[in-house]
């Protein structure tokens, strides 16, 4: 995972702090301590995209006379979750409050 305010890598293991629970869980970066979470309206698309795909291919193994619009129903919510899926990118919910280094720039001028 990259994080979307320091933009450094996140490993799984040194996440410490993490609040909520399913779609709405966040997680706190362990670099610069903003909460980062994913945005709940992709994460919707690509479950409904997953289910209706699948349900759709269902349909189109069991009944034979919709079979060409049930594919064609399943290619497009496939095409809806891999979609959904590129764009659900961690968003920083929860800025951390800036650090005032006045003083030590003072230094270098």
């Amino acid at each position: 995972m990259l994080c979307s305010h320091c933009h450094t890598p996140i490993k799984i293991t040194a996440i410490k702090a993490q609040r909520g629970k399913g779609l709405d869980a966040q997680i706190q970066c362990p670099h610069c301590d903003a909460w980062l979470g994913r945005s709940k309206v992709m994460t919707r698309l690509k479950l409904l995209g997953f289910y209706l795909g699948a349900a759709a291919l269902f349909l189109a193994w069991w009944h034979a006379p919709v079979r060409g619009l049930a594919l064609l129903g399943a290619g497009l919510c496939f095409a809806l979750l891999i979609l959904s899926n590129l764009m659900d990118q961690l968003k920083v919910i929860e800025a951390p409050e800036p650090v005032d280094t006045s003083a030590e720039r003072q230094k270098y001028r």
